[in-house]
């Protein structure tokens, strides 16, 4: 089974629309980082969110972070999604327990108040950025205001992930539908009328099967066209040159009070857990050099 993100247009160029699955993704983040159902679910959502978001790029070499900050245990996520076709992401406290009735409330207590960025590097010179509060945490409300208020695109967006029993991935699916300029009030209407007696995209994939499935089902009356379709997979591409470089960031005197400390430094990847040790005298050539 491979992951795909699809995209399509419908009502004659006037929406625009893509869908994902990426249960195997999910299935291998949930591997590397133990995550329990809650961080499970919630990182499903926001790396199906990148996912979509980087399809919007005109560039293969798009890349889409959203980074969720927030007050409550589980403090907020990172996922990150490249329009090539990978994902990686982390949730930033996945240890807590005792979170009690709020599990019945969704996700969004869990990650309390607090601001979602999205940064968009699309092989340019500089990223784009933009910040806004966090409406709910519960992501797809989150990623739909931002949509709205801060890039004035109406925008409906869908995220739905369920766990099996075993804590593996039963369907992690999304939506988002936008209006392009000249698009009227009621063809959102019918498209949101349509999501709703669904119930979610959970629900829809769980009725179609599949990305394509979804839109087609979504958009029925729009006549709505396939653009593409591209596989994407969780992927993390850290290496031991890379951490190297974080090592090195820490700066001189960092470094040096480390090396004091302890003979061996050990650094570990957010996105996939792999460690790398560095012994100190690894550490002095650094700082040497």
């Amino acid at each position: 089974m491979s992951d795909k993100v699809v995209r399509a247009s419908a009502y004659n160029d006037m929406v625009r629309a893509f869908a994902v699955d990426i249960r195997t993704a999910l299935d291998d983040a949930i591997g590397f980082h133990k995550l329990n159902p809650l961080s499970a679910i919630a990182l499903g959502r926001a790396l199906a969110g990148a996912a979509m978001i980087s399809e919007m790029g005109k560039s293969d070499e798009t890349v889409t972070t959203i980074k969720i900050k927030g007050k409550g245990p589980m403090g907020g996520l990172v996922a990150v999604a490249s329009k090539g076709g990978t994902l990686k992401g982390y949730v930033v406290n996945n240890n807590y327990a005792d979170y009690g009735d709020d599990a019945k409330l969704g996700v969004g207590p869990l990650i309390g108040e607090g601001t979602l960025t999205i940064v968009r590097d699309l092989g340019m010179k500089e990223p784009y950025s933009g910040t806004i509060p966090l409406q709910s945490g519960e992501i797809g409300d989150d990623l739909a205001y931002y949509f709205t208020y801060s890039e004035q695109i109406p925008s409906l967006v869908a995220l739905g992930v369920k766990l099996n029993p075993d804590a593996t991935t039963k369907t992690a699916a999304g939506i988002i539908v936008q209006l392009m300029p000249g698009a009227g009030e009621t063809t959102i209407s019918e498209i949101e009328q349509r999501l709703f007696k669904a119930g979610s995209a959970s629900s829809i994939f769980e009725k179609t099967g599949t990305p394509q499935g979804m839109l087609e089902y979504l958009l029925e009356k729009g006549n709505p066209e396939i653009t593409s379709v591209r596989e994407t997979g969780y992927k993390c591409g850290c290496s031991r040159d890379s951490m190297k470089r974080g090592v090195i960031s820490l700066g001189r005197e960092e470094l040096e009070k480390i090396i004091n400390e302890q003979d061996i430094v050990e650094a570990v990847c957010h996105f996939c857990e792999t460690r790398y040790t560095f012994s100190s005298s690894e550490i002095k050539n650094l700082i040497i050099n």
